[in-house]
């Protein structure tokens, strides 16, 4: 499916962070959009796989690809190498916690190691289909996205929201602005690392020009986040 640049996961992250992390927050597997604390082997294990399942995408090509394995440093992806590490080490951590195993610090080497060698030998890389390829990337960015849909809520339930949005005509101070602005930045450096970050790897589209759905796709998250933090914000209250 695509629609004005988007494509079917990015309405289904629209959906999940709308409706379906607010949702299994009110369930018994809440712990699984949350960061691991208490030991929970659900939890834990869904996390887990969901890390494995995007190493696993982000070392193999598309069917059909004849040359994908761009050397490192010739495109746009190299650019997201650093936070996709950082997201692996985010989610591996709590997936490590809830288990109550040592294994984030192998989770985190091999993954530099799978993602650096996806970057310098692409083109030689097992190939599956490109649909499957992004589906594998999807959990691990579900599980992030609730993560950070849960931890906005609580910095949100302290603010009033819409009372904020409506000083932004009346303040002439300019700080309403700067806290609107601030929480724009830090979802567009949440969205850039744990969205842009694994898909740009799995498939980069900024070199076929796709990056121009980049903005909508980001207005689109910014949108059912909302949703979904406001429901989480009511639940909290």
């Amino acid at each position: 499916m695509r629609t004005l640049g988007l494509r079917t996961e990015d309405l289904l992250l629209a959906a999940w962070n709308a409706a379906g992390v607010p949702i299994v927050a009110l369930s018994g597997l809440a712990p699984i959009v949350e960061l691991g604390d208490a030991p929970d082997l659900v939890a834990g294990t869904v996390q887990l796989v969901a890390v494995l399942l995007a190493l696993v995408a982000v070392a193999t090509r598309p069917t059909g690809s004849v040359d994908v394995g761009i050397p490192l440093g010739t495109d746009g992806r190299l650019a997201f190498y650093g936070p996709l590490v950082g997201a692996v080490t985010f989610v591996s951590g709590s997936a490590a916690a809830y288990l109550g195993l040592g294994i984030d610090g192998l989770i985190v080497g091999t993954s530099f190691f799978v993602i650096t060698g996806a970057m310098v030998f692409g083109n030689r890389l097992p190939v599956i289909d490109a649909g499957l390829r992004r589906a594998l990337v999807f959990p691990f960015i579900a599980v992030c996205a609730g993560v950070f849909d849960g931890f906005a809520a609580d910095i949100l339930g302290e603010l009033d929201v819409p009372a904020l949005i409506g000083s932004l005509t009346v303040d002439d101070t300019g700080f309403g602005i700067f806290i609107v602005t601030m929480l724009l930045a830090a979802l567009a450096v949440f969205y850039a690392s744990l969205v842009v970050a694994p898909r740009m790897m799995v498939d980069p589209e900024a070199i076929a020009g796709g990056c121009l759905a980049w903005p909508l796709r980001f207005v689109l998250y910014l949108v059912s986040a909302a949703l979904g933090i406001g429901w989480l914000s009511a639940i909290a209250t």
